[in-house]
C-alpha cells in the first residue's frame, strides 16, 4: 500500500485519541493537513474527497479517516491554523507599533494575503461555498478578524468598512495570476511593487485612518 505508515505494538495498544499525539500520528496528521491544504484551495470543499487527500499525502485512506473522522473536522483544522496565523500576525504587529495599531494590523493582512496566496484562495472559496455548513459550524475561527479590526476603527457600520477592505486585498491577490496574464509580466512586477502602499491608501480612506505626516 502506497506510503503506508507501520505503527509498532505499544501505539496500536494505545487509545485511538491518544495515538494521534505520538511522533507517528502526530506526522501523519501533519502530512494530511499539508496534502489536503492546496486540494481545498483549488477544489474547494465539496470538490474535494477523502480518497483524493488520501492520495495526496500518500497514505492509505484509512489512516485519513483515522485521524480525521470526517471532511468537515479536516477541513476545520485547515481553518483553525490560518486563523491562527494571520490573528497571530496581526497581533504581533500591533504589539510592535502600539501607536498605530489598526493600521499595524491592516498592513500585516494586507503582507500575509500576498504571502499565502492558496490560503488567500481558500477563504475565498470558503466564503462562496459555506452558506450550508456555516449554519451548522460549532465555530468560526476567522471572526476575531472581523470584530478585532472593527473595533478599532470609528467609522459608522465599521464591519461592513473592515469587509470592504479585507474583501478588497482579497479579491486582488485572487486575481493577480489572472492580471499577470492580462498586462504581461513587467507590468504586472510594477503594480506587486506598490501594491502594499496602493492598498493601505484604500484601507485608510475606507476605515478612517489618518496618516501620520512625514
Amino acid at each position: 500500500m502506497v506510503g503506508s505508515v507501520t505503527m509498532s505494538q505499544d501505539v496500536d495498544s494505545l487509545p485511538r485519541s491518544a495515538r494521534s499525539h505520538t511522533p507517528k500520528g502526530k506526522l501523519a496528521r501533519e502530512r494530511i493537513l499539508r496534502a489536503s491544504e492546496p486540494l481545498f484551495a483549488d477544489r474547494g470543499f465539496y470538490g474535494t474527497s477523502m480518497r483524493d487527500i488520501a492520495e495526496a499525502s500518500e497514505l492509505p485512506l484509512a489512516s485519513v479517516v483515522y485521524h480525521f473522522a470526517r471532511k468537515e473536522k479536516l477541513y476545520a483544522a485547515i481553518l483553525g491554523e490560518i486563523a491562527e496565523q494571520l490573528i497571530g500576525d496581526m497581533n504581533a504587529a500591533r504589539v510592535a507599533n502600539p501607536e498605530a495599531p489598526l493600521e499595524s494590523a491592516i498592513r500585516a493582512l494586507i503582507r500575509w494575503s500576498v504571502g499565502n496566496p492558496g490560503r488567500n484562495r481558500l477563504l475565498m472559496r470558503e466564503l462562496l461555498d459555506n452558506h450550508a455548513r456555516v449554519s451548522r459550524a460549532t465555530a468560526l475561527p476567522l471572526t476575531p478578524v472581523l470584530t478585532s479590526l472593527a473595533a478599532e476603527t470609528t467609522v459608522p457600520n465599521p464591519e461592513v468598512a473592515v469587509l470592504h477592505t479585507v474583501g478588497a486585498v482579497a479579491y486582488v491577490v485572487a486575481a493577480w495570476p489572472t492580471v499577470k496574464r492580462m498586462l504581461g509580466a513587467r507590468r504586472e512586477k510594477e503594480l506587486m511593487k506598490d501594491y502594499e502602499e496602493d492598498a493601505m491608501v484604500l484601507a485608510r480612506r475606507m476605515l478612517g485612518i489618518k496618516e501620520k505626516k512625514k
